[in-house]
């Protein structure tokens, strides 16, 4: 398994070589805070790359807690309930033993 990890890295760089080479003529780019006149294409697209990879990342990152919180808030709650049916659990064996008291 670890040979084809290897095996797999080395080819993602060769394509990744490839890309870049390939892809290597100057472009401006003009954001509205900055302008650049000579990024090659390649280094554009890394970036746009980068960039998505980062919202993504951040999108999934708040599901997650949100999810986590949900979790958290429904253990507490099958806890709660959880002592509630040991309490009225106790509450009908006390109600039968106090009756056999009372019998005697």
């Amino acid at each position: 398994m670890r040979l084809v990890k290897i095996f797999a890295l080395i080819a993602f760089i060769i394509l990744l070589l490839m890309f870049f080479l390939k892809n290597n003529q100057p472009v401006a780019i003009d954001l509205v805070f900055k302008q650049y006149d000579q990024l090659s294409v390649s280094f554009v697209m890394l970036g746009a790359l980068t960039l998505g990879i980062l919202i993504g990342y951040g999108a999934t990152l708040m599901t997650v807690w949100t999810l986590r919180a949900e979790n958290r808030a429904m253990r507490k709650k099958i806890k709660e309930m959880g002592e509630e049916l040991n309490d009225l659990r106790n509450v009908a064996i006390d109600e039968e033993l106090s009756e056999g008291e009372e019998g005697e």
